[in-house]
């Protein structure tokens, strides 16, 4: 299921700069505009920096801003597949997802930390720090940083259980997560299980 969602798709970028898919999409209803944040990362010098753009689709056509500065963004190398029986609750799957991914790309458990040389991943503060400052790790299709640790967290579903599933899995996907068929399953029943509790 989750595969069925990870197909990638063309996108026009400027030279040297990687465009990811759509976090999460907003309607603003009084102005009849949609909005979509994406992870844009430019190569300066030879080296790599993320921003988060804003695009938006309004009745003269698309237009894009760049909303924020993330960091020096890190391409990581996967070196192991394990998968593990996550827990229950939608946040603590989450944050066990990402602690998966991070300890397949080389990270150790140190406390409520994640690390691998000079980076941290403060899995209580939900921030990612290379020597003491804002970074970007580059992960299988995505990004994972601050900013794509909350769009996760703070998902919110719609009435279609499709379009939930869909929304959810790209947000895995542009946050730099693979989780196995079984994982994204489980994944989605929690965010049916809150659904049921609200």
């Amino acid at each position: 299921m989750y595969e069925s969602f990870g197909q990638k798709h063309s996108s026009q970028c400027a030279p040297y700069s990687v465009m990811s898919r759509l976090f999460l999409e907003k309607y603003n209803n009084n102005h009849h505009s949609a909005y979509f944040m994406f992870v844009r990362v430019k190569k300066i010098k030879g080296k790599e920096y993320a921003y988060l753009v804003q695009n938006e689709w309004t009745p003269w056509g698309s237009r894009q801003k760049v909303a924020k500065y993330l960091g020096k963004a890190h391409k990581i190398e996967r070196i192991s597949e394990n998968a593990k029986q996550l827990p229950a609750g939608f946040q603590q799957t989450v944050i066990e997802s990402i602690a998966q991914e991070l300890e397949n790309h080389g990270f150790s458990r140190q406390d409520t930390n994640l690390v691998k040389e000079n980076f941290t991943v403060s899995m209580n503060d939900k921030t990612i720090r290379f020597n003491g400052k804002r970074a970007v790790l580059g992960m299988n299709e995505g990004y994972l940083c601050d900013e794509t640790i909350q769009q996760l967290l703070t998902f919110i579903p719609e009435e279609k259980a499709e379009a939930n599933a869909k929304k959810l899995a790209n947000l895995v996907l542009e946050a730099g997560l693979k989780l196995n068929s079984e994982q994204f399953l489980h994944l989605f029943e929690q965010v049916k299980n809150n659904i049921k509790e609200a």
